[in-house]
């Protein structure tokens, strides 16, 4: 072999293993927030029986992740204002009983109206932040203007809204989304997923800041990461995410469908940046939400 070439040859190779520890190096070891994690604490959650009942089991899993603040979030029924009652109840005792190791993300129908309306009230001065809403689960259509009036209610009570935004049968569901965020542009709305398999729509998004228009929209990356890592469409889901912008996408697990391990590993392997990670896994969610944790460190 020539000796040139044996030298670039080897030369190449101690640059790619080079290059890879300092991506191994580069990677983001501060505190994790997991925005997007269910929690079953009773026969009415909706959950897979199969799901443990409390925290115990997703803080052990937080443990190992290195996951030191996670959502625990619960989904409302349709008509049972008193089950949702006590379903929040439930689930904001569990989050203080944790010294803010977790926090409460509860939920109402948008078909309850009224009642809705005054859940929210309640919720909000018992200090919620977020409120979750399922188009699946709950069975709605974004475009409902019940949908809109819950919305409008939570950015007037200064509630962030958490969307599940995947729906395989709405193709135009992305579409209700934005359409949804510029009618209320003083509601901070969180979309879980980045649309899934719909993830290229984000970048309509981004067209909002062209026109000038507050940006009040963020992306949770849950469920979306662990599916494309390592796939034909990583690139493309990394460039949609940098082209509306880092600062507003969030980490999420979506457990129990994804362990906040297997979660926090596809998004170390995305190919990001140390302090793209950093945003990510925590000061995004950090700002949003106004959580006193410190920035953790490289």
């Amino acid at each position: 072999m020539n000796w040139k070439f044996r030298n670039s040859v080897m030369l190449g190779a101690l640059a790619l293993a080079l290059s890879a520890q300092a991506a191994i190096a580069d990677d983001y070891t501060g505190p994790i927030i997991d925005t997007h994690a269910h929690i079953r604490l009773g026969e009415h959650d909706g959950l897979s029986p199969s799901h443990p009942l409390g925290t115990d089991a997703l803080r052990a899993l937080d443990d190992a992740a290195g996951v030191t603040q996670s959502a625990l979030i619960v989904i409302a029924r349709k008509g049972v204002p008193e089950q949702t009652r006590q379903q929040n109840d439930a689930v904001i005792a569990a989050a203080k009983a944790s010294n803010g190791r977790f926090y409460p993300v509860v939920s109402v129908h948008p078909a309850d109206g009224k009642a809705a309306f005054a859940e929210l009230e309640r919720l909000a001065k018992l200090g919620a932040k977020e409120v979750k809403l399922h188009p699946n689960t709950q069975n709605f259509d974004v475009s409902d203007p019940g949908v809109a009036a819950v919305v409008k209610k939570c950015g007037e009570l200064g509630l962030v809204v958490l969307f599940d935004s995947y729906k395989p049968w709405d193709l135009n569901e992305m579409g209700k989304f934005l359409l949804l965020a510029v009618q209320n542009p003083k509601t901070k709305i969180v979309l879980a997923h980045m649309g899934y398999t719909q993830f290229r729509e984000a970048v309509s998004f981004a067209q909002l800041k062209k026109l000038g228009m507050q940006i009040n929209v963020w992306f949770d990356i849950s469920a979306i990461a662990t599916t494309f890592v390592g796939s034909p469409a990583q690139d493309e889901m990394v460039w949609t995410m940098r082209k509306y912008g880092i600062d507003h996408i969030l980490f999420g697990s979506d457990w129990p469908v994804d362990t906040p391990g297997e979660a926090a590993s596809a998004v170390r392997h995305l190919g990001l940046s140390g302090e793209e990670q950093r945003l990510v896994f925590h000061d995004n969610a950090a700002k949003l939400f106004g959580f006193d944790d410190q920035s953790g460190s490289h």
